[in-house]
């Protein structure tokens, strides 16, 4: 009888918590909707705007990203490590606005190259050494492609539709449709159903920005952008793979409902400098977007 009275008023206590519990998911992803529409707007117009206030501001998100990385991997922010990573990110993004790309691709090379292999090195210098490069590949990608005056515009805003609308729909795909774990060793949250989901849809709104801004459409295209949300996907995983390795829950706190920067920009990262890469295969290093949209 004892229990009989005590489960009911057990379920009637746990009715407040469930309440407070789905009014927390909803003010949290009213927070992550918010500053995402922020950051959103905030790279459309820089992006719109082009030359110095598109250098600058991805230029900080590069530092950003490096600052994240050292907090990450457990470096001091202004010892050497430090000071050889902000040096040779803003010496090589510097030389890749002006134009100067040979040496926007070995500065980075060379910073990183001191921390691996010099002396006094350790293995936090050495993981310091890989951020390097990696925030530089974010910068030096984004500046190229846009340097395209033919499709520079284009390809940016074609690649931020990809990334985010597979971020997006991953998300939501997955819990809604739910089923197998991706990979729940390094991402417990992430299912197969949302990542085929992000897949398609990330890779549909790619195609509407194409078609809105006048890009002609091809099969090799579309398979290109496919494969692109695939690397972006893969992003995510690689920094949920070195958060687990330090022990990190975010990258950072800057950005509300999102954590930090690397948090936001993972995906980004590896589909830009994909798209780079596959621009200098179809073109030259001037012409980066056309290689990547006209194959």
């Amino acid at each position: 009888m004892g229990e009989a009275v005590l489960d009911p008023l057990e379920k009637s206590a746990s009715e407040p918590e469930k309440q407070a519990q789905k009014k927390s998911i909803w003010s949290d992803l009213m927070v992550r909707f918010v500053s995402g529409i922020v950051l959103a707007v905030a790279a459309f117009a820089v992006t719109w705007w082009g030359g110095v206030a598109y250098a600058l501001f991805f230029g900080a998100v590069s530092v950003l990203i490096y600052r994240e990385w050292l907090h990450m991997v457990g470096e001091a922010p202004f010892q050497t490590p430090a000071m050889a990573g902000y040096i040779s990110i803003l010496g090589s993004l510097f030389c890749f606005h002006f134009g100067d790309w040979q040496a926007g691709l070995a500065i980075p090379v060379f910073g990183a190259g001191y921390l691996f292999f010099a002396r006094c090195s350790y293995r936090i210098a050495r993981w310091c050494a890989l951020g390097i490069l990696y925030a530089a590949a974010f910068g030096g990608a984004m500046l190229l492609l846009r340097q395209d005056i033919a499709f520079g515009f284009a390809a940016i805003l074609m690649l931020f539709a990809l990334v985010w609308g597979t971020d997006v729909s991953a998300y939501f795909v997955g819990k809604y449709v739910g089923g197998p774990k991706l990979w729940p060793r390094v991402s417990p949250k992430k299912t197969w159903s949302g990542s085929i989901g992000g897949l398609v849809l990330g890779t549909g709104f790619s195609v509407l920005v194409a078609l809105i801004l006048g890009i002609s459409l091809n099969v090799p295209l579309i398979v290109t952008l496919g494969a692109l949300s695939v690397f972006s996907q893969l992003g995510d995983l690689a920094e949920s793979q070195m958060k687990r390795m330090f022990d990190v829950k975010d990258s950072g706190t800057l950005i509300p409902g999102h954590g930090g920067v690397m948090d936001r920009v993972d995906g980004l990262l590896f589909a830009v400098v994909a798209a780079a890469v596959i621009g200098f295969f179809f073109a030259d290093i001037h012409s980066l977007a056309t290689g990547f949209l006209i194959q």
